[in-house]
């Protein structure tokens, strides 16, 4: 690209090949991978609640993770570095958008983690990435993967992941016309990791990111909570699985 440094988020949903193209990127390119929030937490931070209240100090949890992700990523592209990033981060912010909008989170919950990024006193700082590459797969590949990692992706959330993955994926389409404009483009996921790192480059290549106005974060969470004017509707409590994981030393299902 240019001598700039750059910070790139891989995004997609469960079973996409998110982590495994963030490595074989910076491997065949030498980018600087930065790993989602939930790796990065030693010990990992109990995923069960039942009460919106555990939900949001869970929440609360990776949330800060993220703003650390989002500081180390500023830094390295001041060193002019391109850092590829293991989804954004606003991850805990999309992901209980969709709980809310499935009726498993109260919405309340989302409002208190929007307010920890907007708020004007001490405000939590995350940020937007300068661009953003969605891996698009079929559901039956998607499937296919977590199925042959069970321990990564416990067959008893998949449909729940899937339902706010679609959620999400709603949500970037949305981003791409709007906040983040020019700057998100989608690609396939399919292929071997090699394959798809290639496609990633070359989206990357293409991202509208030299000159203009800065990423709109306010933008993008403006678009959270709504999906194309609708209010979420809270149809029932969370339960105890609704973003239960199970204890691991590899990837969780999210």
């Amino acid at each position: 690209m240019d001598r700039r440094g750059r910070i790139l988020a891989i995004e997609g949903p469960s079973g996409a090949g998110k982590t495994t193209v963030v490595h074989a990127a910076a491997r065949a390119f030498g980018w600087h991978p930065l790993p989602e929030a939930f790796d990065r937490i030693d010990p990992p931070p109990s995923l069960r609640f039942r009460t919106p209240a555990e939900l949001l100090s869970l929440e609360r949890t990776l949330l800060a993770e993220e703003g650390r992700r989002y500081r180390e990523a500023v830094e390295g592209r001041r060193r002019g570095r391109t850092v590829v990033a293991d989804t954004g981060f606003l991850g805990p912010l999309t992901y209980t958008a969709g709980l809310v909008e499935l009726g498993d989170a109260a919405p309340r919950v989302l409002e208190a983690l929007r307010s920890l990024v907007e708020g004007r006193e001490r405000p939590l700082r995350v940020g937007l990435p300068d661009g953003i590459v969605y891996l698009d797969v079929p559901g039956r590949v998607r499937r296919w993967r977590t199925a042959r990692d069970p321990r990564g992706h416990s067959p008893e959330f998949r449909e729940r992941h899937e339902a706010v993955g679609r959620l999400e994926r709603r949500f970037y389409r949305r981003l791409a016309r709007g906040a983040l404009s020019g700057r998100v483009r989608f690609v396939s996921g399919t292929g071997a990791p090699e394959t798809v790192a290639s496609r990633v480059r070359a989206a990357f290549h293409s991202l509208e990111m030299r000159g203009g106005a800065p990423p709109d974060l306010g933008g993008a969470l403006a678009l959270l909570g709504g999906g194309e004017g609708r209010r979420p509707t809270h149809r029932r409590r969370p339960s105890a699985a609704t973003v239960m994981k199970p204890a691991r030393s590899c990837r969780p299902p999210r």
